[in-house]
C-alpha cells in the first residue's frame, strides 16, 4: 500500500476531486498525506508585475488552508507545501521525488484537442516523468 500520497492542489473543482480520492485512499491504508501547490510564474510576467510572485504564493497558502481544514475535518491530518516555479510540472514531480512519496493525485481538467495541444497538461506531463505511479482523477 501506499505510504506517503502526494496531491497537486490549486483549488479548483478538479484539485478537489483529486484531494477527496486521496483522502479515502489515505483513510484506507493510513498513508500520509502532502498537499502541494505549484503555482506558475513566467519569468517576463514577473518583470512587469513584480509582486505577482507575493500574490500567487498568497492565494497558494489560502487554498492550501482550505484543503488542509477539509482533510483535518475528514480525520486526517497532511503537510502542505507551496512551490512557486517556472513551471507546475516540473515543480510538482520534483517535490514528489524530493518528498520521498509513492504516489501522485491529480484531477484532469479532461481538454482534448487543439486546447490540449496549446495550454499543455501538466497532469500528462507529470505521468511521463514522475518517478512513483501517478492517480489520475477526472470529476464527474
Amino acid at each position: 500500500m501506499y505510504k506517503k500520497i502526494m496531491v497537486g492542489y490549486d483549488g479548483t473543482k478538479f484539485s478537489d476531486c483529486a484531494l477527496k480520492e486521496a483522502m479515502a485512499m489515505a483513510k484506507g491504508s493510513s498513508a500520509k498525506l502532502l498537499l502541494v501547490s505549484a503555482p506558475e510564474i513566467d519569468i517576463e510576467f514577473q518583470a512587469m508585475a513584480p509582486d505577482a510572485h507575493k500574490l500567487m504564493e498568497k492565494k497558494g497558502r489560502g487554498d492550501l488552508d482550505r484543503a488542509a481544514a477539509k482533510v483535518k475535518k475528514a480525520g486526517l491530518t497532511c503537510e502542505t507545501k507551496i512551490v512557486v516555479s517556472t513551471s507546475t510540472p516540473e515543480a510538482l514531480v520534483e517535490t514528489a521525488k524530493k518528498s520521498k512519496v509513492d504516489l501522485i493525485v491529480l484531477g484532469t481538467h479532461g481538454r482534448t484537442g487543439l486546447v490540449r495541444l496549446l495550454m499543455g497538461s501538466t497532469t500528462a506531463w507529470a505521468i511521463g516523468h514522475a518517478h512513483c505511479n501517478v492517480l489520475v482523477v477526472r470529476c464527474k
